[in-house]
Parts: structure tokens; C-alpha cells; sequence
């Protein structure tokens, strides 16, 4: 159950986890990190965001896990409800259009 608390969404008083997913996890994943904290804070949704390279990826859980098409078979044992594969990382839009209505949807459940 999601609520409002200063103009922020929380569920059940957590924010959703979201783990961003790289191949070396230092700048694809930490500039995408940024575009993803921008979209959420527009979005009034709270969120921990960590980004991380593959290998050290595979010893955390996540609501959401964000990661480009090529590295889906390799984080495929990573425990995340959902998991957003993008094609562009650097589309500001693309990335609202596809992580918020799934942000939307944890929030709603």
C-alpha cells in the first residue's frame, strides 16, 4: 500500500530499491543513475539507487533492476521484481517512459 508523505510515494514507509547495472559499473551505470534520480524526484517518487557492475550486481536484491538488452542473460539470478532492459541509456524520455509507470506500479500494489 502506497502513501504520500511530504509529496513523496513510499511503500508501506520504504522507498523502492533500485539497482542500475553495467558492464564495469562506473559510467554508463553512474550517469544513468543520475537521469534516473531526476525522473523519480520529478515524479515525487522516492527511491534508494545504487549502481553497480555485473559481478558485484549478483549479491544484491532490488525492486528494479535497470540494465541494458546485452547484459540480461548475466543478471538473470539477481532477485528484483521488475527488470527495465534498456536499449538507449542516454534518452532522458525513453527512461522516464519506461521506469515510471513501473515505479507507478510497485507504489500501487
Amino acid at each position: 500500500m502506497a502513501y504520500k508523505k511530504g509529496g513523496i510515494c513510499r511503500v508501506n514507509q520504504q522507498s523502492l530499491k533500485i539497482l542500475i547495472i553495467c558492464t564495469v559499473g562506473v559510467g554508463s551505470s553512474l550517469m544513468l543513475k543520475t537521469n534516473v534520480s531526476k525522473i523519480l524526484s520529478k515524479h515525487n517518487i522516492d527511491a534508494e539507487i545504487k549502481n553497480s557492475d555485473v559481478t558485484t550486481a549478483k549479491g544484491n536484491e532490488a525492486d528494479i533492476i535497470i540494465t541494458t538488452p546485452d547484459l540480461y542473460e548475466n543478471i538473470k539470478g539477481i532477485k528484483a521484481k521488475k527488470i527495465v532492459l534498456l536499449d538507449n541509456i542516454v534518452s532522458k524520455k525513453g527512461v522516464e517512459e519506461k521506469v515510471i509507470p513501473i515505479c507507478n506500479e510497485l507504489l500501487n500494489d
